[in-house]
């Protein structure tokens, strides 16, 4: 079984699309209605929209896969990319999602290492990236790999407005 993570070119947008929704839909289908998801992918995981975030060249996006396997995603973005205006000493991690099954095993920090990695590359001293305030698991990964909270945004949903912590570490 071969582990590794690629970059993601265009033609793989629906791809993207697809592990997108699957992913977030399996991470908080508890949480929120169909209504709120299909919005919520209409919205934020439409083609076009994956396409010219994949365009941006302030963005980057792998696919990690378990030989041709696509079983998580992360998507990283610095300077004008970011979700929120933090300054050019930042680099976001805007989103990392694994199937449930794969979560775990080391892959997590796979792509920290690599947002850390990125982050040098770019001369960037911080990573920053938002949390739901209700997942434990993620928070307590993200503590472990050095992150503290530093605030919180909103995350809209569909109809729901959620609130988001703001974890940051240095590099």
């Amino acid at each position: 079984m071969a582990e590794h993570v690629v970059k993601i070119n265009k033609n793989e947008v629906t791809e993207l699309k697809r592990i997108a929704e699957i992913t977030f839909y399996e991470t908080f289908k508890d949480v929120y209605s169909q209504e709120n998801f299909q919005k919520f992918f209409d919205e934020a995981y439409n083609e076009d929209l994956l396409l010219s975030e994949l365009d941006n060249s302030n963005s980057f996006h792998y696919f990690y896969k378990i030989d041709n396997d696509i079983v998580g995603y992360l998507k990283l973005n610095i300077n004008g990319a970011q979700t929120e205006p933090k300054g050019n000493e930042y680099l976001e991690i805007q989103r990392i999602y694994f199937h449930k099954a794969y979560q775990g095993g080391g892959r997590g920090h796979t792509f920290i290492k690599l947002a850390l990695d990125k982050a040098r590359e770019h001369h960037k001293s911080k990573i920053w990236l938002g949390v739901w305030e209700y997942n434990d698991k993620a928070l307590a990964f993200y503590k472990r790999h050095g992150f503290v909270v530093t605030g919180e945004h909103d995350f809209v949903n569909g109809d729901v407005v959620d609130t988001d912590l703001i974890m940051e570490r240095n590099i």
